[in-house]
């Protein structure tokens, strides 16, 4: 396996968590304590629900989980805390250039996530779960690519020297 030069874990917010975590479980008792309360349900139908939920659950917790990774070869993006759903590979020799950028996430992509949007009047594509910051990546064939980063400096950095190295 390659040696990671700089890795990163970001997700949407604490709040985001709760307020996704709170409206499934909301949802998953309400329809439980309603099962539960009729003659007609068995406990084969209620555990059915319940393992049903308890998916539902694992899943919405999966999603809010971004994790950015640079080493000699590549930079990887990957949403999914414990699967990924979603995986962004570049690798280090197609970057043509690279800077720490500060956009705005609703009015340049609409919001956070994997988003396509404008930056500096070119298409972009996003991938950001938090904040305002990131490394813009320019790619041979025009493209443009913008990495969402606490620390967009320190990312930066292990893609000049990771590219440097190559």
């Amino acid at each position: 396996m390659e040696q990671v030069r700089f890795r990163e874990e970001q997700g949407f917010g604490v709040w985001v968590d709760v307020l996704s975590l709170t409206a499934m479980g909301g949802a998953a008792a309400g329809q439980l304590i309603t099962l539960a309360g009729e003659a007609t349900s068995s406990a084969g139908a209620l555990a059915g629900w319940a393992l049903f939920w308890a998916v539902i659950l694992m899943v919405m917790a999966n999603l809010f989980r971004m994790t950015t990774e640079v080493d000699h070869h590549e930079v990887r993006v990957t949403f999914g805390r414990w699967f990924p759903y979603y995986r962004k590979r570049v690798p280090l020799d197609t970057i043509v250039n690279s800077r720490a950028v500060t956009y705005r996430p609703l009015r340049d992509a609409g919001g956070w996530g994997i988003r396509w949007g404008r930056f500096e009047g070119h298409r972009c594509a996003y991938l950001n779960t938090s904040g305002n910051r990131g490394v813009l990546l320019e790619l041979d064939g025009g493209k443009r690519l913008i990495i969402g980063s606490a620390v967009p400096e320190s990312l930066q950095m292990a893609l000049v020297r990771a590219g440097a190295e190559r």
